[in-house]
């Protein structure tokens, strides 16, 4: 496996780290699924046990998920093997009474959400804290006293957010509020302002959605994917043709599956750290783990596949 440093923060982490969105199991919000279906909670923790004598020592999970289910699934694994382990959480989204949705990271609910994550993970720090919802420009400076307090505290390593929204980065940076970031990118999605700014001010990268929802893994090239009715997607790729993304698999390198392709991209881009996969089996995180020791993806591939991508 192959370790990087999180930017700046002394971190260390290997080139994959566990995206546990996956597995804690659904969450409907106004009728709609907002989460995975169930893959069982025995066999989550036998796979990240399992993950962490393959060499991953990362995971990622959110108060929102599943309701907090995610994160106590997560703190169960890691019992005994904490030391071993670099975790990262967000705060903001989360679930009220009856199920009603909550968007809210002002800093008044920082600590508290703060709390509530160290109890669920069943640990007294939490190395990368982020913001999952966007916060109030006006609130930027006393949430980055709030997460250094905390950060001085040992509650929390290293701070940032989780984001797409790339204006809203910028505007973070420049006050002060981000070491580490979480953002969206995908050989269909280059995401080249976010990367800019995590170059240019040497932040964590934590890199989700190289899958695309699964346009980029492969699996329904041939097939039509059939969502669970608890699986988001669902509600968000049901019409989606997902064969069109076949032709990227014709330039691949021999013996490269396209979701080996799709992580090489990633990790081939200077200053990628790590990135947070969703895969929720073992099969296809021994195949991820594969990509991350093979070779450098060439210049003509590289081209080939970008120029195909921009075409879709």
């Amino acid at each position: 496996m192959k370790y990087n440093q999180l930017g700046k923060t002394g971190i260390e982490v290997s080139a994959l780290t566990i995206g546990a969105w996956q597995l804690g199991g659904p969450l409907f919000f106004d009728g709609k699924p907002d989460g995975h279906p169930d893959p069982g909670k025995e066999n989550v923790i036998r796979m990240i046990h399992e993950l962490g004598d393959l060499g991953i020592n990362a995971i990622d999970t959110a108060e929102q998920y599943s309701a907090g289910e995610s994160e106590r699934r997560v703190g169960e694994a890691l019992k005994g093997r904490r030391d071993q382990w670099v975790i990262s959480t967000k705060f903001g989204y989360r679930v009220g009474e009856g199920g009603m949705r909550i968007d809210d990271s002002s800093p008044p609910t920082i600590l508290p959400s703060l709390e509530g994550s160290l109890k669920r993970l069943g640990t007294d720090y939490i190395d990368v804290y982020l913001y999952h919802c966007a916060p109030d420009v006006e609130d930027l400076e006393a949430g980055r006293e709030i997460l250094e307090k905390a950060q001085g505290d040992g509650k929390i390593r290293a701070y940032g957010i989780s984001t797409g929204d790339f204006q809203l980065l910028e505007t973070m940076v420049k006050a002060g509020n981000v070491e580490v970031v979480q953002f969206p990118v995908s050989l269909l999605d280059p995401a080249s302002e976010a990367w800019k700014i995590a170059r240019e001010n040497q932040l964590g990268t934590q890199l989700r959605g190289v899958m695309a929802q699964g346009r980029l893994s492969g699996k329904y090239f041939q097939k039509k994917p059939k969502f669970a009715s608890d699986d988001n997607r669902s509600n968000w790729c049901a019409d989606e043709d997902y064969s069109k993304f076949a032709v990227l698999a014709e330039c691949l390198p021999e013996g490269m599956t396209m979701a080996q392709a799709a992580i090489k991209w990633i990790l081939d881009q200077p200053g990628a750290h790590t990135i947070c996969m969703g895969a929720k089996n073992i099969e296809d995180y021994r195949s991820a783990i594969a990509a991350v020791e093979m070779p450098a993806l060439g210049a003509e591939v590289r081209s080939r596949l970008e120029f195909l991508a921009q075409s879709l």
